[in-house]
């Protein structure tokens, strides 16, 4: 008869191991034999065992759950990065608690050693700005607990990291531009404070430095990563005397924002305005005309830095670990065109 509530005892008093070898299956840890293995996993399908948080907390020390923890007002952002997390969790068999926090909020630190306490965390996901906040990597770091950093621009010796090159990607996609024949080009930065933010205008600005031209101090404006904040920005760009030809934004949701704003003011895109943007998210896909835009692998950031962070939960004293840099390129689509005239 099979039972409707089985625990880990169970299987392993069914498949004549140890609570602790039954645990390692379930986890899908190596090191048990593939005839263990094998006992352990019919045991599994014989009593319709669903393994939950608190059996597995209870074999040892470990929690075999791990935290993500988000302050972006970045929707798309978010969603990729929570899918990219939420698989590779499930595919190590972990569990992951994603929470959003305010990071402007007196009681930051408080959430997150409540977290860690009462979630029992075996470690952390922070990414941006989190990343970069360093209440929080010292309250991590004073609770012991491992975490993974994902695009930050702080302390590098600091905590495993997952990044882009986030200044080599924007200074390309300005060479795309330039190279389209755009020499006024204007650009919506993201969040302020952010190193997101300062590496992406750092880019652009190299990139105009390299062909000699001038970014008049009206050409950039600041956004915060949203659809509305751009909107405004563009607005003030194309209401100007003399416009941009082309307007860089620092994430494709404001890129949205500035083709709504130019179709307000009457422009065709790309005709009179060119419009890229970065992360190649959903919503490059969904305006018309589509983004062109550099390609950010949010899900497979996310996903790498799960991975890396459990290595480190499970990892052995001589454990080496690394930080990762993963790629992007730009994706060509319609929303940028050679400038008229060149």
């Amino acid at each position: 008869m099979v039972q409707s509530k089985s625990t880990l005892s169970d299987i392993a008093k069914l498949a004549k191991v140890s609570i602790k070898t039954a645990s390692r299956v379930v986890r899908k840890e190596s090191k048990v034999s593939p005839k263990t293995r094998a006992a352990v996993e019919d045991a599994i399908k014989i009593l319709n065992y669903r393994p939950s948080v608190a059996p597995r907390a209870a074999v040892g020390s470990k929690s075999y759950v791990i935290g993500l923890v988000f302050d972006n007002p970045n929707a798309s952002y978010i969603v990729e990065l929570l899918q990219g997390a939420l698989e590779q969790a499930r595919k190590d068999g972990y569990h992951l608690i994603v929470e959003p926090v305010n990071l402007s909020s007196p009681s930051i630190i408080e959430d997150i050693n409540n977290l860690l306490i009462q979630s029992n965390l075996d470690g952390m996901i922070l990414p941006p700005p989190l990343c970069d906040e360093p209440s929080i990597l010292k309250t991590l770091i004073s609770a012991g607990k491992p975490f993974v950093r994902i695009s930050p621009s702080i302390s590098d010796e600091l905590g495993l990291r997952v990044e882009i090159n986030d200044h080599d990607a924007a200074k390309n996609m300005t060479n795309k531009l330039i190279t389209l024949g755009h020499k006024s080009i204007g650009f919506v930065t993201g969040r302020k404070g952010t190193a997101t933010t300062r590496r992406r205008l750092a880019g652009f600005y190299a990139a105009m430095k390299d062909a000699r031209l001038a970014v008049p101090n009206e050409f950039v404006l600041e956004g915060n990563f949203e659809y509305k904040s751009a909107l405004i920005a563009g607005e003030q760009l194309l209401n100007q005397e003399k416009r941009p030809t082309a307007i860089f934004a620092s994430n494709d949701e404001m890129a949205a924002g500035l083709i709504a704003a130019a179709h307000k003011a009457g422009l065709s895109v790309p005709g009179d305005l060119s419009i890229a943007g970065f992360d190649d998210s959903m919503v490059a896909t969904v305006v018309w005309p589509q983004l062109t835009t550099v390609r950010q692998p949010i899900k497979d950031m996310a996903a790498t830095a799960v991975r890396i962070l459990i290595e480190q939960c499970r990892a052995e004293k001589d454990y080496n670990p690394s930080n990762e840099l993963l790629s992007t390129e730009i994706i060509t689509r319609g929303s940028t065109a050679a400038k008229e005239g060149n």
